[in-house]
């Protein structure tokens, strides 16, 4: 399954989500292969437990949108480019509506 990251308001998950792709999503995934290796240019995706959770507030979603602009660069196209795009999405959201993302390792 690997990481699977979650938004949450006021400690509640948001289940809809404008999709970047069309329609709408509720989870984002499949980017394990660009943030489980040693990478200093992730200061909080280079944190993430993979077998646990970790949690991040809405002021380091700007961190946290650069090092996604960083794996964009080096994602595959297809699902792990679209796991990408969510994320990005998801933490712009968190940002504005003051949330946490949690990430969900397997």
């Amino acid at each position: 399954m690997g990481i699977q990251a979650e938004l949450r308001v006021a400690g509640k998950r948001i289940q809809r989500l404008p999709d970047p792709a069309g329609g709408s999503f509720d989870a984002a995934g499949d980017f394990d292969r660009l943030v489980l290796h040693e990478n200093s240019a992730l200061g909080l995706l280079g944190r993430l437990d993979p077998h646990g959770e970790t949690r991040f507030g809405a002021g380091q979603m700007q961190q946290l949108i650069a090092e996604v602009e960083l794996l964009l660069t080096l994602a595959k196209a297809g699902a792990e480019h679209r796991g990408l795009m969510r994320l990005r999405s998801m933490a712009e959201h968190c940002a504005e509506q003051h949330g946490e993302l949690v990430f969900i390792g397997d």
